[in-house]
């Protein structure tokens, strides 16, 4: 109950805060910032404070990619053309960078190189989930701490970056003078508000899909570690769910993605909210140390990055501004983090479908299969 009442108070602050929808910031990250302070307050004066569930804050996660997978039909693979190909190899050349970085930030302050790549794509580009799965695996051959490590790399990054791609589009619109497509101005609001009738058989369907898509995921998740490969659990679900709607596609079967697209803006919220007011300030403060500074110059690169590649080479426009906004939260959060920011750029600014099926298809299923490969190239480099 917590969560749904910081979430709705949340959405109603950045409503109203004309401040808040200049830089783009969703009401979702309003709403787990405040859950964090008031987590802070309640155990600096000693009272009972509420906890969040970490397996239902997964589970959304989960639910969130899976949706990202269902709701990815062929046909937009097919129409991305060029910026699909070009983004796919800018992204990934930025996670490369992000671990070559990180191992001369380490290096510099006298720790082993591993954990420089656990603080790089590991946690940055990976999020939790990511930084678990791997950290296990480093710590397996003898890397001490090293889930706790890319644990706090990505909490770290997940604050900084949760706050960073909004204003940064924001910053980049007005210096730009930028503006949406004529023919999508004076929407401004999210693509998938239409109607969606919300029928039982159609609910039943879509939760079936998602379990399916779990089901399997973990079945798939299982064979590739058998092969050596570690991936997170979201991972193969959504790979599972990119097959379903693929073979729902060319077998003419449909899919109520407009019902998917529901469940995808709910899981998002829900698990950002969670993520972010779960997080114990405090405790964090205390730990981080170092840290702070790797993550630091992670955004500092990853912000150029964007600006004066991605930026450029996507066209300098609006559209090519979002997307530079959605790999900053590709780069230091996730794909979740990248996707809300997106949409409320939508909301606040007008459509970007080419941003959205951008972000969708690269800071989704490209960069998580990506940046499993170069983990792993890396982890066999240090400690395989």
């Amino acid at each position: 109950m917590v969560v749904l009442l910081l979430l709705v108070a949340g959405n109603e602050i950045a409503r109203r805060s004309t401040w808040l929808r200049r830089l783009n910031v969703p009401g979702s990250f309003v709403g787990g910032l405040a859950g964090s302070l008031l987590l802070l307050a309640l155990n600096s004066m000693g009272l009972p404070a509420f906890g969040v569930s970490e397996e239902l804050r997964d589970i959304l996660l989960i639910v969130f990619f899976v949706c990202a997978g269902l709701g990815t039909p062929v046909a937009s693979w097919l129409s991305a053309g060029r910026p699909l190909v070009v983004l796919s190899i800018l992204v990934s050349l930025m996670m490369v960078f992000q671990n070559v970085i990180g191992i001369g930030v380490v290096t510099m302050l006298g720790a082993a190189p591993s954990y420089g790549v656990l603080a790089g794509s590991v946690a940055l580009s990976g999020g939790l989930g990511s930084a678990v799965a791997w950290g296990a695996e480093f710590a397996a051959k003898g890397v001490r701490a090293a889930t706790e490590v890319a644990v706090i790399a990505a909490t770290l990054g997940m604050i900084i970056g949760t706050f960073v791609g909004g204003p940064y589009i924001a910053w980049v619109i007005r210096r730009k003078k930028l503006s949406a497509p004529r023919a999508s101005m004076g929407h401004g609001e999210d693509p998938t508000s239409a109607d969606v009738p919300f029928v039982e058989k159609q609910i039943i369907l879509v939760l079936l899909l998602f379990a399916l898509s779990i089901g399997l995921g973990d079945l798939l998740r299982e064979a590739l570690r058998s092969i050596g490969l570690v991936t997170p659990r979201f991972l193969t679900a959504m790979f599972v769910g990119l097959a379903i709607s693929t073979l729902a596609d060319l077998r003419h079967i449909d899919i109520p993605r407009p019902l998917v697209e529901r469940f995808d803006d709910i899981c998002l919220s829900l698990f950002i909210v969670m993520a972010l007011s779960g997080l114990d300030l405090r405790t964090l403060g205390q730990v981080a140390g170092k840290m702070i500074v790797m993550v630091v110059v992670q955004t500092v690169a990853t912000v150029l990055f964007a600006h004066f590649v991605v930026f450029r080479l996507m066209g300098r426009d609006f559209e090519a501004a979002t997307t530079a906004g959605g790999v900053i939260g590709v780069g230091l959060s996730s794909f979740a983090v990248a996707m809300a920011t997106v949409k409320q750029v939508e909301r606040n600014y007008g459509p970007a479908p080419r941003s959205v099926l951008l972000t969708t298809l690269v800071g989704g299923a490209v960069s998580s299969l990506t940046n499993a490969l170069i983990i792993m190239a890396f982890y066999q480099w240090l400690v395989g």
